[in-house]
């Protein structure tokens, strides 16, 4: 009898898992690279960081899952993408007692890691001047665990004591070192260039500026992948994200996947785009929009992976399932029906994303991919080059175009 109970319940369980909640960049530009054959996912980037319970072999006709949950383990893996740097502007500058509104900043770094938190880590970070020598270093604070199961650290609250201590009135390019405290061994070596646009209405405000990290080097980068909730279950819509300046509205922006050469969906259609992540400061949208660069994350209702999992199809009358169709899939990203972002990404005959050469060198979680994006909105103005040079804060990807 046990055993019959056994049986039902898990019956009644697998019949009704359901879909994956969703809901997580030209003149010169770089060209979307050649993908050869598919390259296996490697099962544990990053030092073994990771549990994948994705079906390696990739026979999408056994029955077992395509892509699977991927879960943290105790071995921390350092996400190189997640790295960020703020200029903190600050009306007031120590080394100009009794002036107002002369402006200075100080930098504010975070960035996450894919771990369990089953130990503590620390974490500093070290800051130097354009010319080489030291600013000043800073312990990083634990700034908690996400949803999607990373841990963040991040610069203490700069109200402590840096601005009133450390802060500067230069620009420039600027470097630093984060280094794990526990073996002293330096994690993460980067640079990052800052500038400044004026805050100033005139008069006793003409030193009021507001300083900000210059993030050109993004706008080439996409990503292609899924939700961190991805469990034992099908019907997961793919993730595609672009970097765009300015603040757009989300009702003004479309997404079309097109394949074969014909439309297969639309955000119009169900789906959409969310703001996702973003790279600012605080007066930017007033003063300068175009120092704002916003990460917007696009899915579509009928675009899916089945991946061989428990979901009701029928639910899906009109879904295209990606997996089930391998072959090269362009987006193009619409802003007020002007095409301002293309990219592409392929399906190989396993049912999974096309792993160019270079992913390998940047694990990103939830079997994302990083892939080139082809800037086209005519008037949009951006340094067309920088990330040759300052891609990930002067650590680019090896052979990213080739």
């Amino acid at each position: 009898m046990f055993r019959s109970i056994a049986i039902i319940a898990f019956s009644i369980i697998h019949f009704t898992a359901s879909q994956v909640v969703t809901a997580q960049i030209n003149v010169n530009i770089p060209r979307i690279p050649a993908i050869g054959k598919p390259k296996p996912e490697p099962k544990n980037p990053g030092n073994g960081g990771i549990q994948d319970q994705s079906n390696n072999a990739g026979n999408k006709t056994d029955g077992k899952l395509i892509y699977g949950p991927q879960r943290p383990t105790s071995t921390p893996v350092f996400l190189k993408d997640s790295v960020y740097v703020q200029a903190k502007t600050h009306n007031e500058y120590w080394k100009m007692k009794g002036q107002r509104n002369h402006s200075s900043w100080v930098p504010q770094l975070r960035f996450k890691n894919f771990h369990d938190g089953e130990k503590s880590l620390n974490y500093s970070v070290e800051y130097f001047n354009p010319n080489g020598t030291a600013w000043y270093s800073e312990k990083l604070e634990v700034g908690g665990r996400n949803a999607d199961r990373t841990i963040v650290y991040q610069s203490p609250s700069p109200w402590t004591g840096t601005l009133d201590t450390k802060s500067t009135d230069a620009t420039g390019v600027f470097s630093f070192k984060i280094v794990n405290d526990d073996p002293k061994e330096t994690l993460f070596s980067g640079k990052f260039k800052v500038g400044k646009f004026s805050t100033s209405n005139g008069g006793p405000d003409k030193n009021k500026f507001e300083f900000f990290v210059d993030h050109d080097w993004l706008m080439p980068y996409g990503m292609i992948g899924f939700h961190h909730s991805i469990d034992q279950v099908g019907g997961m819509p793919p993730l595609v994200s672009f970097w765009i300046k300015g603040s757009p509205n989300a009702s003004d922006l479309e997404g079309r996947v097109f394949y074969k050469g014909q439309q297969i969906a639309s955000t119009k259609d169900g789906g959409g785009a969310s703001d996702y992540d973003e790279r600012t400061t605080d007066g930017s949208a007033a003063f300068a929009p175009l120092n704002r660069w916003k990460r917007w994350q696009f899915q579509w209702r009928n675009l899916l992976f089945d991946n061989n999992g428990t979901f009701n199809r029928d639910n899906f009358p009109k879904a295209f399932y990606v997996d089930k169709n391998p072959g090269v899939y362009t987006v193009k990203i619409y802003h007020n029906g002007q095409q301002i972002r293309e990219m592409e990404f392929t399906v190989g005959s396993d049912g999974r994303f096309v792993r160019p050469s270079y992913a390998d060198q940047i694990f990103v979680p939830y079997h994302t991919i990083i892939l080139p994006v082809k800037v086209t909105a005519p008037d949009e103005k951006w340094n067309a080059t920088a990330w040759k040079t300052e891609s990930f804060y002067g650590n680019p990807i090896d052979a990213f175009t080739n």
